[in-house]
């Protein structure tokens, strides 16, 4: 009886393998073509991590050969429950295939959180479904599970024999064949170009090879098989839905125009963001600006002020965002008020939105007065309601012609899209849209520097990033940069070459084409109010000017200066998208600019990193020089001696929680984590939890760590630490007497410093959230390698 139950367990796995894996090839094609699919939407990591190029092979989706796979342990096991075939054989045949899943599994895994840094749980689903298998089918051993492991060698002699091992692998590969061929999609051929009625079929998986081109591309084509490289598959459903433009939506465009485009957006969205470029960039084409009107409705991300069920809130500041546009909406000024949100979408508190208010010099009591009013609130309701009405789950979501889109859809979609609706073509569309492309080009004739008016007066910075010849460091296009360095090797090469490394404000005058502010007065202009451009190419993210659009696999050198579109209109190349670049011309200052090749998006001028450590060397990072100024300005006062990167820590004690003292006296000789916290902080209440992790795994190779807490009474920071214990100390700073000596930037917490076993700071980080908890941990492993 307990092997039939072992056997029925072992079935019902295989067809939930079998199913589920089926179920993601479905997934996989609907993220590829950004529709979304139960859960799976643009805010969740799957997307990033379904649309990469790891998760596919030879342009089939990983999933697919776990169908046949598993389907083919089903049958037999169904076989096995009959008396056809011996118990042994199949537990042994299961625990291969089970454990060659778990090895490709862990290494997509590996590639999905160190490569991408994004989690797909319905990956991770299908890892769990395999575990399933593996389980009882090493279960299913009738001389124990250890005999399954033993008996493998049996398996691979048995592979050229007559019986079920010898058709394992052409049964995968016949069956990996079939279902590929089964759900990449059965479009109609050309051509034609839609389908009277809509008609289910899987998207075909969508080519991310890039094409490089020289001057911008968009032709649409009717669908017909797999995409050609350079393509991307648009999906265009029948249905038609119509929403109600009242007064109260924000419109561009005349109201006459042939095409209605429909947003639905949360201004703290970074999809949202992107999208609304992509369609200021469309229209950009006076042609088609005539042919469509904009409208843009509201559906933040938080469960307070949208109508729909959400899961979570995902975006704190969502409300509050859309509330500003709203009350500078009833002043008339939307638009303006929607470009300075997204221009600034990571500074949403409410101090810069009253801020923002200012700048575009709305009647500020009459716009706080709106901010506080139900209505406000009521508007964002009401719009999330006809969004989840017409079927949107999340943001971004567009309506184009009627016809549903999500995702930052490129500028080539959209344009597209549009022509579809002025078209009139009805049904289900089906397009490959062509891509432009990175565009490469030869800039040999270029000069090698360029001067600029700076914070300090006219300074010198190098139109292209640093290759290093004889030590030293040289402004040419065409080589490969300098990589791999750190910020010590990047100044002793810049200073080979009569130089210096380039300040913060500098860089950022180059990227930025204006003189940032430092606002807040914490020493950082990059976090500040943006000043001039947000990418040394203009306003808005263009995919394909800069080397940051490559995807992982892409085995083409990384030259200087090969893209001559990411380009500043002063003539200072890759500011964005090749390496990283150290900035600061003390350690203690140095901090990475930028974003690499890796970045996507995200590069872009205001890109700003302190928390490596200024000898952190990794193929992402290079650098490149300027000169002139006035470095006595520049380099700035030696404020809080002993308490920066590269100075030996300077000394402190405190009051022990539980009694005693604690300081730099009982620490020296180790090395040792501090952070200063607050109960009060919630990326503290994420960083002490790591820290603890970090101290009980490491606190036999000699890590310290000491938790210093900064509330004003001691006893909220003691009552706290009752419920929430943790395994290292703490001490009291509730006139933060230490954090004072130690602060030179500003008040906030968490606050962290990893000081080396000689004493000397390596590096300090301000803030904590849960993507930071892998870097977060490598840091401490470079910690006790010093």
């Amino acid at each position: 009886m307990k092997e039939k139950v072992l056997l029925l367990a072992f079935v019902a796995s295989c067809l939930f393998a079998t199913a589920w894996a089926w179920h993601l090839i479905g997934v996989h094609y609907d993220v590829v073509a950004e529709l979304e699919t139960g859960g799976c939407g643009p805010e969740g990591g799957c997307f990033e991590v379904l649309q990469s190029s790891d998760a596919e092979i030879l342009g089939v989706p990983v999933s697919v050969p776990a169908v046949p796979m598993f389907g083919m342990l089903a049958v037999l096991a169904l076989l096995a429950l009959g008396g056809r075939l011996e118990r042994d054989r199949l537990s042994e045949l299961a625990t291969l295939c089970g454990l060659a899943g778990l090895v490709f599994g862990g290494y997509l895994l590996f590639v999905m959180l160190y490569y991408i840094g994004s989690f797909c749980r319905f990956c991770a689903l299908m890892d769990v479904a395999n575990l399933l298998v593996l389980g009882f089918g090493i279960a299913l051993h009738p001389a124990g599970p250890l005999a399954a492991f033993k008996g493998l060698p049996g398996v691979f002699k048995r592979m050229v024999g007559p019986g079920p091992e010898l058709a394992l692998i052409p049964v995968i590969l016949a069956g990996t064949l079939a279902v590929h061929a089964g759900t990449v999609g059965d479009e109609p051929e050309a051509p034609a170009v839609v389908e009277t009625s809509p008609t289910p079929t899987t998207t075909p998986a969508v080519s991310r090879t890039p094409r490089p081109s020289a001057t911008p591309r968009t032709t649409a084509r009717p669908a017909s098989g797999a995409p050609a490289p350079g393509t991307r598959r648009l999906v265009l459903q029948a249905d038609l839905v119509e929403l109600a433009i009242d007064a109260s939506v924000p419109t561009r465009g005349s109201a006459d125009a042939p095409v209605e485009m429909i947003l639905f957006g949360d201004f703290q969205c970074p999809y949202c963001k992107k999208l609304a470029g992509n369609v200021d960039i469309l229209l950009e084409d006076p042609a088609l600006a005539e042919q469509v009107r904009v409208s843009f409705m509201h559906f933040p991300m938080h469960q307070s002020c949208n109508a729909n069920e959400l899961s979570k809130s995902l975006h704190k500041y969502a409300c509050t965002a859309s509330a500003a546009a709203i009350c500078a909406q009833e002043q008339g000024k939307f638009w303006e008020m929607h470009d300075l949100l997204f221009r600034n979408n990571s500074r949403l508190r409410t101090g810069n939105l009253r801020g923002y208010a200012r700048e575009l010099g709305l009647d500020y009591a009459r716009w706080e007065t709106c901010m506080r009013a139900p209505s406000t609130r009521e508007k964002m309701l009401a719009d999330s309601r006809t969004g989840g009405a017409a079927g949107v789950s999340g943001t971004p979501a567009l309506f184009i012609g009627g016809r549903k889109l999500v995702g930052a859809q490129p500028v080539e979609s959209l344009r597209a899209a549009v022509q579809v609706a002025l078209d009139g073509t009805e049904g289900r569309v089906l397009l490959d849209v062509e891509m432009e492309g990175e565009t490469i080009g030869d800039l040999s004739g270029a000069a090698p520097t360029v001067t600029l008016q700076g914070p300090e007066g006219p300074f010198t910075i190098d139109a292209f990033e640093a290759s290093v010849e004889a030590g030293r460091a040289v402004s040419r296009p065409g080589v490969e940069p300098a990589r791999s360095y750190t910020w010590e090797d990047a100044n002793a090469a810049c200073e080979a070459a009569g130089k210096r490394l380039c300040t913060e404000q500098e860089w950022l005058t180059a990227c930025t084409g204006a003189i940032p502010v430092d606002e807040d007065g914490d020493g950082i202009f990059s976090r500040d109010l943006h000043q001039g451009r947000q990418h040394a190419y203009g306003e808005h993210y263009r995919e394909g000017w800069c080397a940051d659009s490559r995807k992982t696999g892409d085995e083409r050198p990384l030259l200087t200066g090969d893209h001559p579109r990411c380009a500043s209109p002063e003539g200072v190349y890759d500011l964005e998208g090749v390496t990283k670049e150290w900035v600061g011309l003390s350690i203690d200052k140095a901090a990475l600019k930028g974003g690499s090749y890796k970045s996507g998006a995200s590069a872009r001028c205001a890109y700003y990193k302190d928390s490596e450590a200024p000898d952190t060397r990794d193929e992402t990072i290079g650098f490149r020089c300027c000169s002139g100024g006035d470095p006595d300005a520049l380099a700035g006062s030696d404020e809080f001696p002993g308490g920066k990167v590269g100075d030996v820590v300077r000394d402190f004690a405190g009051p022990r929680v539980g009694g005693g003292t604690l300081g730099t006296e009982q620490l020296r000789g180790s090395p040792f984590i501090m952070t200063f916290w607050a109960t009060w902080c919630e990326p503290c209440k994420k960083e002490l939890p790591a820290l603890a992790e970090a101290y009980e795994a490491h606190r036999g190779a000699g890590l310290q760590v000491v938790g210093i807490n900064v509330n004003a009474d001691g006893e909220d920071a003691r009552a706290w630490l009752k419920d929430n214990p943790l395994p290292f100390p703490v001490i009291l700073d509730n006139d933060k007497a230490i954090m004072d000596t130690f602060q030179s930037r500003n008040g906030g917490v968490p606050l962290t410093f990893w000081v080396e076993r000689s004493g000397r700071i390596r590096q300090r980080s301000t803030g904590y959230d849960d993507a930071a908890h892998r870097q977060f941990m490598e840091s401490v492993q470079d910690l006790l390698a010093k």
